[in-house]
């Protein structure tokens, strides 16, 4: 289900002042460096694909020159979709909303998440199965805000990763043969967090640049509704970005969520909401985020493909 805000967007988080503390820019300066000397490919990508002209002409380049194979559909997890209809909407809005997993996969997924180990707030230090959350939060002295499994791959999540349905509708919005980036099954817990806490889990409106294209498929493994984390969509800004967010790129998320609403129009906020195996796909360019629950913890499920493999994308 797909909901249009009706209130103004309430205020997840506060801009930071623009004073950048002296190691902030020392840490950004070293990071930069390191994947200049260490992934030469991936920093320049990064700063190119931040300009929607540039992502054009590569999209362009390989669909003329270096076009996917076309890719049979008939053993997809995924339920009643159209391949066409899905790319056309993400060209169109950068979203679309309306895939459904299969309720046994959903299962799958869920007994996985139930009996593996989990990683609170993405902490490789912090280690624990999911029903032992409260003693955790007890012997920290503090809510965790989210959890995941990290790098850790089921048979069901591989099986997904390789599902023909996902990769043909990559494969065309991509215009390429789709790489896979990375994948994620995430809970996100209810607490109150800062500003920061909120951006380092992706909770403030932003966009990715994973490449010089690439999609996002995301499905809920438990039911989400405007109370439980929904993720949120600003319509249509894959494309037409002002120039100056084009220019700043992943530096927008320090840019409040309001004043990114108003400027591209409350009437575009859309809040995706669905029962245990609802999916939608997005254009990773446009802007987006998920929410802070306020009651409930919501299970997700997260894949992403792109034109090109940088290996890890987030060490940088």
């Amino acid at each position: 289900m797909v909901t249009s805000a009706q209130t103004p967007i309430a205020k997840a988080k506060q801009a930071p002042k623009s004073f950048v503390p002296l190691s902030k820019i020392w840490r950004y300066l070293g990071k930069t460096s390191q994947c200049l000397i260490e992934n030469p490919s991936l920093f320049f990508m990064r700063k190119l694909a931040r300009f929607e002209i540039v992502r054009n002409l590569v999209y362009q380049w390989h669909k003329t020159f270096a076009p996917p194979q076309p890719i049979s559909i008939t053993a997809s997890h995924l339920q009643n979709f159209d391949v066409n209809q899905v790319v056309s909407a993400i060209a169109t809005d950068g979203y679309y909303a309306g895939l459904q997993l299969s309720q046994s996969v959903v299962q799958e997924l869920l007994d996985y998440a139930y009996s593996t180990p989990c990683y609170g707030d993405r902490n490789p230090n912090l280690k624990f199965y999911i029903h032992e959350r409260a003693a955790i939060e007890a012997k920290l002295g503090r809510s965790l805000q989210g959890a995941s499994y990290l790098n850790d791959l089921c048979p069901t999540l591989k099986a997904l990763i390789e599902d023909p349905g996902l990769l043909a509708i990559a494969a065309q919005f991509l215009g390429a043969t789709p790489a896979y980036v990375a994948s994620e099954v995430m809970w996100s817990f209810p607490r109150a967090a800062t500003w920061v806490e909120q951006l380092k889990m992706a909770q403030v409106f932003h966009y990715d640049i994973d490449d010089y294209r690439s999609i996002k498929f995301f499905f809920y493994l438990t039911d989400v509704n405007e109370l439980n984390g929904p993720h949120v969509c600003l319509k249509g800004t894959h494309k037409h970005k002002k120039f100056l967010h084009q220019l700043i790129g992943q530096r927008c998320a320090s840019i409040a969520d309001e004043q990114l609403a108003q400027e591209y129009g409350a009437e575009n906020v859309r809040v995706l909401c669905g029962k245990a195996g609802f999916g939608f796909a997005e254009d990773t360019c446009c802007f987006h985020k998920g929410t802070l629950p306020r009651q409930g913890s919501r299970l997700m499920l997260q894949i992403e493909y792109a034109i090109n493999s940088y290996g890890n994308i987030r060490a940088y």
